[in-house]
């Protein structure tokens, strides 16, 4: 019995030592080229290791994967000669390579026909070709270009595209390589009627989106666009829009459009913080379709300490739901904040357009009744406020932005005549910008306003001006910065400027430190000085957006030494 037992031990043992494979590594000599170096050591690793490097069949792999790695780059000379050092446990592969005459491009037959001879875009393709005659030759860069004509090709509708000669004719004996490229377009196809594949009760809305007819030249790019805006209506949970091309009809490309309407209610309830406002609660109550025509509706509830507020906004889409459309809102605000006790109820009519330059177009008749205190002024204004607004906002970097701007202009005015109590013309205009280099970032920011009045004691505290705090000019009370009576009670101006700049530097993944400057005021003639603020704090991009800290320093007297200033929220 014992015998058997040492037999089969014996046997473990045997196996055991059968699948120990050697520490092979590899060293790579004679390279200058780093491409060429950094893809034989791809390859090379690749390899499969053996239990012993020193052996004449894994040495003629090495030399074979080796060659094929220096020939996807031109290198169609190369010499390798491998050698082992070191024992079975570790072993060391050094490769000596002579490279040779890289192989050049004599030649380019770039070949198109079919109907995108005439397109621009292969125009464009065939004047800017990646490879060029006296290029070193490489087959990966000889398969990118060719994909190139392939990728134009579908994107554009040429279907049947396909290259009807594509070769690369090396000669070794003279180092050099002649391309072949022959590109077949075919017919160019279009856009087809859209197939609903699922009973939606959004098909004629879906339908006034469309950004082409049947019977346009199929591009993917107007497609995704179309895909997109719709997408961004919000009606929908999701929505696809696929070509169907295997079902064309003549040149026309049928669409499939698949939709899934989202829950006829939606309900989104948050925190916010600032220390202007303190802890700010907000819900909000959505119906995104109400009928076929793809009406809505939203309430927004906010409150806070100082201020609470209610508003609903009906929205009709006339052409575009997104940027030309007519919406009814109205809203309820209390504020009691600093020396402001106020209630104000607002009903507003708005006409929204899109302009080509992205900018949003709003011409406004708001009906704005507001009553109250300012300081020791009791008052109780009832206006009709007809107006215009041109506003943009841009961004990248999702939630925590790394590059946009922000800007926003308008113009009201009310008038006795038009069944209001007072005679006032406002302006307004304000712009912020985002812009991120390496890391480092940089935040400007302006804002001006005017109001014509006989006097300021005429307008309602909500369209008077107001600044300092968070927003404005840190250091600062939240809208401390104001003309005041002789009682020193805030009465607020007739003009506001003021103007910011920040800088960002990055410490860490997610975390940066500032530094910042803030200057304005809020006046009625520009006779005193002007509020500066100046400041430093630390920039999180959590997962909820970005969390702001400041210390700032006020430089014009008001008695506080410093202000804490914490911000959660977007930027723009």
């Amino acid at each position: 019995m014992k015998n058997i037992y040492k037999f089969y031990l014996c046997c473990l043992l045997s196996l055991v030592s059968s699948n120990v494979v050697a520490d092979v590594s590899f060293q790579i000599k004679g390279i200058k080229d780093n491409k060429a170096s950094a893809n034989l050591n791809v390859f090379l690793n690749g390899l499969s290791v053996p239990d012993n490097a020193d052996n004449e069949t894994y040495l003629n792999e090495v030399v074979a994967i080796g060659k094929e790695s220096l020939v996807a780059l031109g290198y169609y000379q190369a010499k390798i000669t491998p050698s082992v050092t070191g024992d079975e446990n570790k072993q060391t592969v050094t490769v000596d390579v002579d490279l040779g005459t890289r192989t050049t491009i004599s030649a380019v037959d770039l070949r198109i026909t079919g109907e995108a001879l005439h397109d621009k875009n292969f125009q464009q393709l065939m004047l800017n070709f990646p490879i060029k005659e006296g290029d070193f030759l490489d087959h990966g860069e000889y398969e990118s270009a060719k994909s190139r004509a392939r990728s134009l090709a579908l994107r554009y509708g040429f279907f049947d595209a396909k290259y009807t000669k594509s070769s690369v004719e090396v000669t070794q004996k003279n180092n050099t390589a002649i391309i072949h490229l022959w590109f077949e377009s075919g017919r160019r196809y279009q856009f087809g009627d859209l197939i609903f594949d699922l009973e939606t009760p959004a098909k004629e809305f879906v339908k006034s989106l469309l950004n082409f007819k049947p019977g346009d030249p199929f591009d993917t790019g107007i497609l995704n666009a179309f895909n997109q805006d719709l997408n961004d209506t919000g009606y929908f949970k999701s929505i696809t829009i696929l070509p169907d091309i295997q079902k064309k009809q003549g040149r026309l490309i049928p669409l499939h459009v698949l939709t899934y309407m989202q829950p006829e209610d939606s309900f989104n309830a948050g925190l916010g913080f600032s220390t202007d406002e303190g802890v700010r609660g907000k819900f909000r109550w959505t119906r995104p379709w109400i009928n076929q025509y793809g009406h809505s509706f939203e309430t927004n509830i906010t409150a806070s300490v100082p201020k609470q507020e209610a508003s609903a906004t009906y929205k009709i889409p006339l052409e575009d739901p997104l940027y030309n459309y007519f919406s009814i809102q109205a809203g309820y605000k209390v504020l009691d904040q600093n020396d402001t006790d106020t209630k104000q109820s607002v009903v507003g009519f708005n006409r929204h357009w899109r302009l080509d330059n992205d900018w949003l177009r709003t011409i406004y008749l708001r009906f704005d009744n507001e009553s109250g205190t300012q300081g020791q002024q009791e008052f109780s204004t009832s206006l009709v406020l007809p107006g215009i607004s041109f506003s943009r906002i841009r961004s990248k970097g999702g939630i925590n932005i790394d590059w946009g701007d922000k800007q926003l202009v308008y113009f009201e005015f009310a008038n006795e005549s038009l069944l209001s109590t007072a005679d006032a013309i406002k302006v307004y205009g304000q712009t912020k910008f985002i812009r991120t280099y390496s890391g480092h970032q940089f935040i400007a920011s302006a804002e001006g306003g005017a109001i014509f009045s006989d006097s300021i004691y005429n307008v309602p505290s909500s369209m008077r001006f107001f600044t300092g705090g968070d927003q404005s000019i840190r250091g600062y009370d939240y809208e401390e910065v104001a003309p005041r009576d002789s009682e020193d009670y805030l009465i607020g101006g007739s003009y506001l400027a003021t103007a910011s700049l920040e800088y960002r530097f990055p410490i860490a993944p997610n975390w940066k430190i500032a530094a910042f400057s803030d200057v304005g005021t809020a006046t009625e003639d520009f006779s005193e000085p002007l509020s500066v603020g100046t400041g430093a704090g630390v920039v999180w991009a959590s997962p909820v957006g970005p969390i702001r800290f400041y210390v700032a320093v006020p430089l014009t007297d008001t008695g506080d030494a410093f202000k804490i200033h914490l911000m959660i929220g977007p930027e723009l």
